[in-house]
């Protein structure tokens, strides 16, 4: 029988999100025909476990390769810090994407609330480009069938097959939104039912999916023009995607109540990010990390460097996450204003459309001090000066990675792949990686679990500098 979950109950409990390790393979209950479920409670359910998917792990494991933190003392340095991977780490990911949000969103896609089922395309195109945008080839075509089709071991589908897909599955999406569809309320615990906004989640969302291919696929930019010429995309705070939290017990941001709950935070600030921050003048530094507790003065670390301080030393003697992400009622962002405006930014400077570069390139910045309530956003633009800048698109990046710091973490990572101006001259090794000097991470290895019960897996990589198609 489907499990019916109203948006408190599940984000409450995180033993129940990380305890309970399903693979692809053990859907044996098909939710299309379940007798007490409905598309509206379905939906708030399937956004439930988005939010703690994104949070607790997208960003959580990624802002250690996006080199904005390091591991502290506390507890024995874990692999990832060393650029080794398990595929038992990767199990909880797999297995909330598959059996828990994506199946939700297929069942409401099924229903005849047309509108839900339109929120649910865009949302699952969401989820699935973030599986390919850390994985590669996954199941897609096979991937939430289960007893329709009698089908538990899914084939695995081409990582730019499945790019291919996400388009007209938004299309669709926007499609039923903007048909005469059933109304949508508070079980929309993102918009709370306001369908302009899904637009331009959907609008947007094509925009990153496009850009993201811009270096492999440079066909792309007409496309790119059409998106942008069309608008009604993602452009002030009132427009972001964000899945709030409130600080009441079970209700708190993920990343932050899993790391309470759990083996605690032992993470302080890089120092690859930090000195980055202190170099620029950037006053958004105590924004993103906060002072030592026990010196109130900053400190971060080299990448891996932890071994190296005295062992007496607490996380108290160093700098941690920021004060605003990093809070029990921060919200999980899904999509950002400052991130579409460096898309906007980007896009004008490799494809010439209506935008001014510079101009989405100061709005980007601008939102992010804004969203993190720092001034001086004018007098650090400037300082920049974009216009005198010799590779506008490294700076572009650039800034763009530093605006993703605590607020979406995996995001930052994922285009410090893409560009590689931030691998080549920004990030640091880590003193303790097993790979060659100026040799970084580019992808994550499958779940254990899944590819222990799905006879149609591949073998598992036993690389972590693989490719997603859209890395050059």
């Amino acid at each position: 029988m489907k499990k019916i979950l109203i948006y408190i109950v599940l984000i409450s409990s995180f033993g129940f999100l990380s305890s309970c390790e399903d693979s692809i393979s053990d859907l044996n209950t098909n939710p299309n025909i379940s007798p007490t479920a409905n598309p509206q409670q379905v939906l708030s359910a399937a956004m439930a476990y988005t939010n703690y998917i994104v949070d607790a792990q997208f960003n959580r494991r990624s802002f250690m390769w996006a080199q904005y933190l390091t591991w502290g003392p506390g507890v024995a340095v874990g692999e990832i810090e060393r650029n080794i991977l398990n595929g038992a780490d990767y199990d909880n990911i797999w297995s909330r994407s598959y059996a828990n949000a994506l199946t939700d969103l297929e069942f409401v896609r099924n229903s005849e609330a047309t509108t839900h089922s339109g929120i649910a395309q865009i949302l699952k195109a969401y989820l699935f480009q973030s599986l390919v945008d850390h994985f590669g080839d996954v199941p897609f075509n096979e991937s939430l069938a289960g007893e329709l089709t009698g089908n538990f071991a899914p084939a695995y589908d081409d990582d730019e097959a499945i790019y291919e897909a996400l388009i007209p599955m938004i299309d669709d999406g926007l499609d039923k939104l903007n048909a005469a569809g059933n109304e949508v309320g508070a079980e929309d615990i993102i918009f709370s039912g306001d369908l302009n906004s899904w637009i331009k989640f959907g609008n947007s969302l094509k925009l990153r999916i496009l850009m993201r291919q811009a270096l492999v696929k440079p066909e792309v930019a007409g496309a790119v023009q059409e998106i942008i010429s069309n608008g009604n995309l993602i452009e002030s705070s009132a427009d972001i995607v964000g899945i709030p939290s409130v600080d009441v017990a079970g209700n708190q941001n993920p990343m932050f109540a899993i790391m309470v709950s759990g083996v605690g935070n032992f993470y302080i600030a890089s120092s690859t990010t930090f000195d980055h921050l202190t170099s620029l003048n950037d006053p958004r530094i105590d924004a993103f990390y906060s002072p030592a507790e026990n010196t109130g003065v900053h400190k971060a670390i080299l990448q891996g460097s932890i071994d190296d301080e005295p062992f007496t030393n607490s996380v108290a003697d160093y700098s941690q996450m920021g004060p605003i992400p990093y809070t029990a009622d921060a919200e999980v962002i899904l999509m950002s204003d400052w991130e579409v405006w460096f898309l906007r930014a980007e896009a004008a400077e490799r494809f010439g459309t209506a935008d001014d570069a510079a101009t989405a390139y100061a709005n980007a910045i601008t939102a992010n001090f804004d969203y993190l309530g720092v001034e001086g956003a004018s007098d650090y633009i400037a300082s920049r000066d974009y216009d005198n800048q010799d590779n506008k698109v490294d700076e572009i990046g650039e800034q763009k990675w530093i605006s993703m710091n605590g607020l979406q973490e995996s995001e930052g990572w994922i285009e410090s792949r893409r560009f590689n101006h931030i691998n080549e001259t920004i990030l640091v090794d880590s003193k303790i990686s097993v790979l060659p000097p100026g040799v970084f991470p580019s992808i994550w290895y499958y779940s254990a679990d899944e590819l222990a019960k799905n006879p149609n897996s591949p073998n598992q990589r036993t690389e972590v500098t693989d490719k997603v198609f859209w890395d050059n």
